[in-house]
């Protein structure tokens, strides 16, 4: 495999850009692994080897040769290879990414891991094998009027009153539901016009605060929540069993279903009108 420069087509690209030859050489396996130790100070062959977990010979031969030609590595006389000023600068502009990376992983971490097909939650007692797609339609379509009736019955003040810190207040729960359903909504509608979608995860923490769900006008809120509910629920009473087990993926591992789509929807709203009744039993004392 030729070593990549400007000006010349490299894997997945023919435009010749430098970025491209950039991420086509330092996206090599190992590449990135041999610029990180050799950072440290100049390294004979064998040392290297061992430093990158005593990786194939040849490919770190090829490696070498790869970054030699690029300008980035160089060999001493007796035999050790260091990094070039070229190479040092290339290490200094790497480092942003490699701070993003931390914060990349500490954001994964933080995103929960969806529930399995055969999921039964110890909390509301739902359980997915158990439910159809029909009912878990019918189920999500029930949403908004019982909502509204625990909205509707509680204070100005318990509605925006988070019970601790960390933990939701009603109106916090009744915006996520509604975001829920529509995101939900798109999630089906790509699964089912799409070969194996990748999803994002929703954030929840992060788009609650971006988007101030605790200052939302609940009235508002309750009429989104009905609209989208209303929307998920047609658009799941249209699907046929043969679309049951197309899939999406979320994050490596999160393959999941359409079927589970529509049942994880109902999930969601059942599961978060839990949390608002015990949340506003919490705040008022009255009985769940």
């Amino acid at each position: 495999m030729p070593s990549p420069k400007p000006g010349r087509p490299v894997r997945d690209s023919t435009d010749g850009r430098p970025v491209t030859a950039a991420l086509d050489l330092l996206g090599r396996r190992w590449s990135l692994r041999i610029l990180w130790e050799l950072q440290q100070g100049p390294l004979g062959f064998r040392p290297l080897q061992q430093r990158c977990d005593n990786m194939s010979s040849s490919v770190l031969r090829q490696r070498l040769a790869e970054l030699h030609d690029a300008l980035l590595v160089e060999r001493r006389p007796g035999g050790s290879y260091l990094l070039t000023p070229l190479g040092q600068e290339a290490h200094r502009a790497l480092r942003p990414l490699m701070r993003w990376s931390r914060s990349w992983a500490a954001e994964l971490r933080r995103v929960p891991p969806l529930p399995a097909e055969d999921h039964v939650c110890r909390d509301c007692a739902m359980d997915y094998l158990a439910t159809t797609s029909a009912a878990a339609a019918a189920a999500v379509r029930e949403c908004p009027a019982r909502y509204r009736a625990v909205l509707r019955g509680a204070a100005a003040s318990v509605l925006r009153k988070r019970p601790e810190p960390g933990t939701w207040s009603i109106l916090e729960y009744a915006c996520h539901a509604r975001d829920v359903f529509a995101v939900y909504h798109e999630r089906l509608s790509r699964t089912l016009a799409e070969e194996r979608p990748v999803l994002q995860p929703m954030r929840n923490d992060r788009r609650a605060a971006e988007e101030d769900h605790n200052g939302q006008d609940p009235e508002a809120v309750l009429a989104d929540l009905a609209h989208r509910a209303e929307l998920f629920a047609e658009l799941a009473e249209t699907v046929q069993t043969h679309q049951w087990y197309r899939t999406a993926t979320r994050l490596p591992g999160e393959e999941r279903s359409v079927l589970w789509i529509i049942r994880q929807a109902a999930h969601e709203g059942r599961h978060h009108l839990l949390d608002i009744r015990r949340i506003a039993a919490r705040l008022t004392g009255a009985p769940r």
